[in-house]
């Protein structure tokens, strides 16, 4: 197998971990559904195959009959059979850009919120679909950007290497990827990434494709973001390679976005969280704003996931000697976040006095 498919399989696992609903984009007869299949069968995941492009919407989102009670929707036998599983389950859409729009918007509700109906599948369900590219397929559509954007979209790679070793020798055994939930740190660091970069960078926060080409692609919205440090927590925790991150990024952010965020990630280049606690006077500000404003959250970031008065002290000491070294409205915005976290008996270090503003309206007992 080669890098460019255990890169994708890796990415496509990170995203599943973070139940992130996936479109695999490929040509017809590349595999695509038969490695779904073999991966649900190795982690030991009850898999429903819905051909996408034969179904109603009523077949996707349920059928609506009376009741005692009103019209109630009636869910599919696929999706009772989901909840009724009992472990870990996964449900494949397949050639889901064929799908009439009527059925695409029905789609929609159900990969969003887990419900066919008020029917609910059950907190262990995941949801993954297969496209092929519109040029490939006279039927097909371009998906809605609203659909669009409940997906990280994963290009398929197809090459010679792959195939003939799969071919000759037999296809290799997917191994399911050893992740677990991100720590609340790891998740917390992320998202101090992010919003350093999107404040430098403020038009990547919501970009609504303006052509229905790009529409079928993933682009940045709060909640693509959101995915996105979700999944660089969990792909961080397990090891991954920096060319996942990037599957990752664009799957969900698009690559425009993807492309200058990563760039943005490789060049910050900031100092330790924990070597600035053990010694916060060791501190030498970047020379960007957001490369300060990235170098401060991450320093909060650290002590409120992990909050002790000693932490917390000279965390706020940090961003004493941030302000006293000329960012004083970068460092009033980590030291809001310590303050919002302060643990019970941590005292407020010699200097405080330069967020004399931002500690007025507190009930520390410290502040006069």
């Amino acid at each position: 197998m080669t890098t460019q498919m255990e890169d994708t399989l890796t990415a496509m696992q990170v995203l599943l971990s973070a139940r992130v609903p996936i479109v695999l984009w490929g040509d017809p007869g590349t595999g695509k559904t038969a490695t779904i299949q073999q991966f649900s069968n190795e982690a030991g995941w009850h898999m429903e195959t819905v051909m996408a492009s034969v179904n109603e919407p009523t077949d996707i989102g349920g059928l609506p009959v009376r009741s005692p009670d009103g019209v109630i929707l009636e869910p599919p036998l696929w999706a009772k059979r989901v909840a009724a599983c009992g472990k870990e389950a996964l449900v494949f859409f397949d050639e889901v850009n064929t799908a009439a729009p009527a059925t695409q918007n029905a789609l929609m509700h159900v990969v969003l919120t887990g419900h066919v109906g008020q029917f609910s599948l059950g907190k262990q369900v995941r949801f993954i679909a297969a496209a092929n590219p519109p040029e490939r397929n006279a039927g097909a559509w371009d998906l809605s950007a609203p659909l669009a954007n409940r997906f990280a979209h994963l290009r398929w790679p197809v090459d010679f290497d792959t195939w003939r070793d799969g071919y000759l020798r037999g296809w290799p055994t997917i191994a399911p990827l050893d992740v677990e939930p991100p720590s609340d740190r790891r998740r917390s660091y992320q998202r101090a990434l992010q919003t350093a970069f999107l404040a430098r960078r403020q038009g990547w926060l919501c970009k609504v494709p303006d052509d229905d080409t790009a529409a079928s692609a993933g682009w940045p919205s709060p909640r693509t973001w959101e995915w996105t440090a979700e999944c660089f927590a969990i792909a961080d925790h397990a090891g991954a390679s920096q060319s996942v991150f990037a599957l990752i990024a664009e799957a969900l952010l698009g690559a425009a976005a993807a492309t200058e965020y990563m760039a943005y990630i490789r060049d910050l280049d900031l100092p330790d969280p924990e070597a600035l606690l053990a010694d916060p006077d060791s501190l030498v500000l970047p020379s960007r704003d957001d490369q300060k404003f990235a170098c401060l959250d991450a320093v909060a970031v650290a002590v409120i996931s992990n909050c002790t008065a000693k932490r917390w002290k000279a965390a706020f000491t940090v961003c004493i000697r941030a302000a006293e070294r000329g960012s004083p409205d970068i460092a009033a915005a980590a030291a809001r976040t310590l303050v919002a976290g302060r643990p019970s008996g941590a005292r407020l270090p010699e200097g405080w006095e330069v967020f004399e503003d931002l500690l007025a309206a507190t009930p520390f007992e410290d502040v006069p």
